[in-house]
């Protein structure tokens, strides 16, 4: 059954979606922007965990997701090219697409989240790994974005 949770789930991927739109383009932005999409991930991580059944919860599974992505992410963010105007305290990433298709997978994953219940009973038991997923992506997303962030400082 659909509930105000799965909408919430998916208007924070939308705004995730949104905010990293113009990085993928490849468009300056000023360096706060890129700190925009990592709390609305893990906003949306937060909805998933709320739409999983309490029995079905996994938190070793949640945990060692995140800590995954955090490690992608960082050396993602560490290896990414960067253009930096000093002038205008603006940031281009050339290569920043991998955070829109990554926003797009999850994005995918909530739907397919969202779905599930709708089509059988059965597949309850993958909303747990469809957070693990989501929270996977949100440790990608914010450890990326911080370690730009602190690279581009001055």
């Amino acid at each position: 059954m659909l509930n105000l949770l799965h909408l919430l789930a998916v208007l924070a991927m939308a705004g995730c979606l949104y905010a990293l739109w113009r990085e993928a383009r490849g468009i300056s932005r000023s360096r706060g922007h890129l700190m925009v999409p990592p709390p609305l991930a893990f906003g949306c991580v937060l909805l998933m965990i709320g739409l999983t059944e309490p029995d079905l919860q996994q938190p070793d599974v949640l945990r060692t997701a995140i800590a995954a992505g955090i490690l992608l992410g960082a050396a993602r963010g560490w290896f990414m090219a960067v253009d930096i105007d000093p002038l205008w305290s603006t940031v281009r990433l050339p290569s920043g697409s991998d955070g829109f298709w990554m926003a797009i997978l999850l994005a995918f994953v909530v739907v397919m989240a969202a779905a599930a219940p709708l089509v059988s009973t059965q597949s309850l038991s993958y909303v747990p790994y469809a957070t693990a997923a989501v929270a996977f992506g949100a440790g990608f997303l914010s450890a990326r974005a911080v370690t730009v962030y602190l690279r581009t400082r001055s």
